[in-house]
């Protein structure tokens, strides 16, 4: 491990609340915001390829039969691609997003660069060329949007962490839901098709789940791997709050490895776990905000108990 910056004096707050929002800072935000948005494109193209092939499905039964063959070839050739060269490239773009995303953590937390899992920390010129894509900071200010008070290093950290492990459970575990949902209902408007126009159980799965069976597996697998992510993250949690209750009994035995700690769990998660959409975050947004902020605000109040 290698520091960033240095520490600061025991018992005192690191300002992260308004750290955040100076340039350096926010130029790492925007680097890795930017990033992610570029991660989705080869998701949104994937999804869209198999959204497309399950919506038309239906349609080519009903208005234009002769063509089911060739589209039953092409949603096998668009499986394969979208499981190859799409995936790959939707991963390549999350690790270089997932990067920066740790180097804006750990210089605003001030805890260390962990290279054993990282790697080596992305260029300056990298970052800085990534934010240059997004000119308006508005909607990026107060990220870590809970009421630190005089909370001290590393305590204010820990603090911060909690609320980027539970935002992201609870979006996880409800886009899970949601999608989940979604390629049942597409399935349960097939099955109708089929039987209002007295399909045989061959042509039913050659004409129309065929086509749809990519929409299917990437709704069921994808909810799946959802779900699985919403239980590590909340796993993560416990550990957090097992960290901030024994700190609330002796504040001395919070040490910055401790934080430093969650953040590999953290970086692991992000590296490794399923994305949840820029338009489903931002529709959970106010809500999400508001209800971290406050469970911070129970947090620290039962600590002063």
């Amino acid at each position: 491990m290698t520091a960033t910056e240095p520490s600061i004096p025991p018992a005192a707050s690191s300002g992260i609340a308004e750290r955040q929002n100076q340039p350096a800072h926010m130029q790492r935000l925007l680097a890795y915001s930017h990033l992610y948005a570029v991660a989705q494109r080869s998701r949104r193209a994937r999804a869209f390829g198999t959204l497309l092939l399950a919506a038309v499905a239906p349609i080519v039964v009903i208005f234009l039969p002769s063509a089911s063959d060739l589209l039953a070839a092409i949603s096998a050739g668009w499986l394969v691609l979208g499981r190859t060269v799409l995936a790959w490239l939707e991963e390549h773009a999350v690790l270089e997003a997932v990067r920066v995303h740790e180097l804006y953590d750990t210089r605003l937390f001030r805890i260390p660069w962990n290279a054993a899992i990282a790697g080596r920390e992305p260029a300056p010129e990298d970052v800085a060329d990534a934010a240059a894509h997004i000119t308006d900071d508005a909607p990026y200010r107060d990220w870590y949007s809970i009421d630190l008070g005089t909370t001290p290093w590393p305590a204010d950290v820990l603090l911060c962490q909690r609320q980027s492990m539970i935002w992201s459970r609870s979006d996880h575990r409800a886009y899970g839901r949601t999608i989940l949902i979604t390629g049942l209902l597409w399935l349960l408007i097939g099955i109708a098709v089929g039987l209002a126009k007295d399909l045989s159980l061959a042509d039913y799965l050659i004409k129309i789940f065929l086509p749809s069976s990519p929409a299917l597996l990437d709704s069921t697998e994808l909810a799946r791997a959802h779900w699985q992510h919403a239980t590590k993250r909340k796993q993560a949690e416990q550990d957090i709050q097992d960290l901030w209750d024994a700190h609330r009994t002796a504040p001395e035995t919070l040490a910055p490895a401790d934080c430093r700690r969650i953040q590999d769990a953290a970086y692991l998660l992000r590296r490794d776990g399923p994305r949840v959409p820029s338009f489903f975050y931002k529709l959970r947004r106010n809500r999400t905000a508001a209800s971290t902020a406050a469970g911070a605000a129970a947090v620290l109040a039962g600590s002063e108990d």
